[in-house]
């Protein structure tokens, strides 16, 4: 039994290791497994030196008026922000693209951290080893190695959720205000930053305020929490009425902002569902009794069958944008059929099936179901969506929010990291 045991530690340090050996080399040679990484860089680099080299009134100014140089983003300018007053390195294209490689290298401990405090029982190298699965994602890969910046909203996400499990842990043992209030006060200043850096984390500072208006019993720590979130959310709300928007003037001009693609509904399903592949494979036996003796069954088959029916009869247009993003879905159609016809066919077969087995798996879950639901909101108005947005997003709350300790074992974690491991090496086939 105790040799058991070592070999598996060995095996957990093992992945760990490889998985950090293979982020180093990534960036040695210039890897961008997500596309578009290197010429994405050109516009972080403009924005960045737009901030390094003009005062804070006028690159904020720019964000709209393009005066200097159009601010090519989707997201507000916090990290342009930061960058400008923290980082250094930030004023030489080359050390700035190896600051934030090197900043991003933290991201897994961070989330071990995280888990660690969720799955106390469960061995801490499976644990290090699961959470080095972030190494693999393209999307991580590629926004570390070409400075895309969104992973700093990563970091605000898992560090809120730290504190957020935290605080569930100090709700259980009794009372303890000092020590709530911080946690609380964390929780605040965390997750709004995550919307800070990214828009679409709106999620995370909505889910937390539910949680601590229907179980906080203090009046005192609620009230804290509400004056916290408020103060925190007037910078961004200033800028969205600046912009007029909720992402920056010039990008919301060449995307056609305020248009509705309610196909891409399906296509983030159909993206969320392919994270759940380690899990199904884990546990497929208990899923398909779980799915087919469901009672409403019928009555969710013939509700999704129509309403795809309805949206595959409409033809989007989605203004010079439609054979970018919309995830693995839409590039696999594109692999196997040369006609759009039966791409559109296949692509909607697809959308159905992941449909009926996601949400039969995440309703176990509300904040999985609130998750989903948002995500599948915002897409109706973003144009394109690519997978970027949902990896290594996705990961990062089924890993937290989902996953069960029984779950979460050496299996699914063989399983997780060999899928991973696999996907990262397709992707930087198909982008060669």
């Amino acid at each position: 039994m105790l040799e058991l045991i070592n070999k598996k530690k060995i095996f957990y340090i093992f992945l760990i290791l490889f998985s950090i050996a293979l982020y180093i080399f990534g960036f040695i040679s210039n890897e961008d497994s997500a596309g578009g990484g290197a010429i994405d860089f050109n516009n972080t680099w403009n924005n960045q030196k737009i901030f390094d080299q003009n005062s804070l009134n006028e690159s904020i100014e720019n964000t709209k008026s393009g005066k200097i140089l159009p601010f090519k983003n989707s997201h507000f300018p916090t990290s342009y922000i930061l960058n400008k007053y923290l980082n250094p390195f930030s004023v030489d294209k080359e050390t700035f693209r190896k600051s934030i490689f090197i900043l991003n290298i933290f991201l897994p401990l961070i989330l071990f951290f995280t888990l660690k405090n969720i799955f106390k029982k469960e061995n801490i190298y499976l644990l290090a080893a699961y959470s080095s699965i972030i190494y693999l994602s393209p999307y991580f890969r590629t926004s570390a190695y070409w400075s895309s910046l969104e992973n700093y909203g990563l970091y605000c996400l898992i560090i809120s959720i730290y504190f957020f499990t935290k605080y569930k842990n100090c709700l259980g043992l009794g009372e303890n205000i000092k020590l709530k209030n911080f946690y609380i006060a964390s929780i605040s200043f965390f997750s709004c930053f995550c919307v800070y850096f990214d828009q679409k984390l709106l999620f995370v500072p909505l889910i937390y305020l539910v949680f601590v208006l229907k179980f906080e019993k203090n009046i005192n720590s609620k009230i804290l929490y509400l004056i916290l979130n408020i103060l925190l959310a007037i910078p961004i709300i200033s800028l969205i009425f600046y912009w007029g928007s909720i992402i920056p003037p010039h990008t919301a001009n060449t995307r056609n902002v305020g248009n509705l693609y309610f196909e891409q509904i399906g296509y983030s399903i159909s993206i969320i569902f392919f994270y759940l592949i380690p899990f199904i494979l884990c546990n497929y036996k208990i899923l398909i009794k779980k799915i087919f003796f469901d009672k409403n069954l019928v009555i969710n088959l013939i509700s999704v069958f129509t309403i795809l029916l309805i949206l595959f009869l409409i033809n989007p247009n989605y203004g010079g944008w439609e054979n970018y993003g919309k995830g693995w879905l839409h590039k696999l159609a594109i692999i196997i059929f040369q006609d759009q016809i039966h791409q559109k066919i296949f692509t909607y077969i697809v959308f159905f099936m992941t449909l009926m087995i996601t949400i039969s798996i995440l309703k176990r879950e509300k904040i999985l179901i609130f998750f989903t639901v948002y995500i599948c909101l915002i897409s109706i108005i973003i144009n394109p969506i690519f997978q970027e947005y949902f990896d290594p997003l996705v990961f990062i709350i089924l890993s937290t929010f989902f996953y069960k300790n029984t779950e979460l074992n050496h299996y699914f974690l063989v399983t997780a990291y060999s899928f991973s491991f696999v996907f990262l090496l397709f992707t930087n086939i198909y982008y060669l």
